[in-house]
C-alpha cells in the first residue's frame, strides 16, 4: 500500500481506514465517512487533513469515498484494506466496485492486484509464464490470446471458467460486452494518469446527509 500512496496524487481514508495510514506513516489528504473509528490521537502531521463527514446509514464508508474521488477529478482509484474486514464488508466493497466501475479505473490491492476492465482491447502487463485470472462482474463476452488457455468471442459468467491461468507471451485481452476482474498476485507496472487516488479502508461501516467538512 505504501507504494501506491506515494504514487497516488490524493489520498483517501475511509473513515477506520485512517488508524491504517498512522500506523504506515501515510498522511492523508481526506478522512471521508461517519468519523467513529479516527486515530486517537490524531497526528501532528495531520493538521491539513480534510474530513467529510457522511452519516447516511444507508451507504457504505467506500461509496462515500468514491464520490469524493469522482468530486475530485481522479481517472484511476486504489483501494486498499476492501477485503480486510468481515465477509459481509468484503461482499458490499465488492458489489460497490462492481457497480461504480464504469465511472473509472478501479484496482483493488491485498493479496496481489485486481483490475476491473471494461470494454476494449486490453494489453496485459504480463511476463511469459506468469500466472493470472480472469472473473467476469458478472458477466463477460471476451476474446484472450497470447495466453496457455485463451478464448475467442466466449460468455464468461462468474465461476471457476477464468481462474488460473498463465501468460504464453504478449497477452491482450479484449471485452466486447460487460466488466472483468484482472487478478494478478503481484503489483505489475501500470502507466498512472493524473489524479489517481487511493483508498484505504478498515471496515465497511453502514454510516442521510451529503458529505459536508468538518
Amino acid at each position: 500500500m505504501a507504494r501506491f500512496a506515494r504514487e497516488a496524487d490524493i489520498i483517501l481514508c475511509a473513515d477506520g481506514g485512517a488508524r491504517h495510514a498512522k500506523t504506515l506513516g501515510i498522511v492523508p489528504d481526506f478522512v471521508v465517512g461517519d468519523m467513529d473509528s479516527l486515530p486517537r490521537p490524531r497526528p501532528r502531521s495531520w493538521a491539513n487533513v480534510v474530513y467529510w463527514r457522511d452519516i447516511d446509514v444507508n451507504r457504505s464508508d467506500l461509496d462515500k469515498a468514491l464520490d469524493v474521488a469522482a468530486q475530485i477529478g481522479a481517472s484511476r482509484v486504489f483501494v486498499a484494506g476492501a477485503l480486510g474486514g468481515g465477509l459481509d464488508h468484503e461482499l458490499v466493497n465488492l458489489s460497490v466496485l462492481e457497480r461504480r466501475g464504469g465511472e473509472r479505473e478501479m484496482i483493488v490491492i491485498g493479496g496481489g492486484v485486481a483490475r476491473l476492465l471494461g470494454p476494449g482491447r486490453h494489453a496485459l502487463p504480463l511476463k511469459k509464464g506468469e500466472r493470472f485470472s480472469l472473473l467476469s462482474a458478472p458477466a463477460a463476452r471476451v476474446t484472450l490470446t497470447g495466453a496457455r488457455h485463451g478464448l475467442k468471442g466466449e460468455r464468461l459468467l462468474r465461476g471457476s471458467r477464468g481462474l488460473g491461468n498463465r501468460s504464453s507471451g504478449r497477452t491482450v485481452l479484449a471485452v466486447g460486452q460487460g466488466r472483468v476482474w484482472f487478478v494478478t498476485a503481484v503489483p505489475q507496472a501500470l502507466t498512472r494518469p493524473r489524479r489517481a487516488a487511493i483508498v484505504s479502508l478498515r471496515r465497511t461501516k453502514h454510516a442521510h446527509h451529503r458529505p459536508r467538512q468538518i
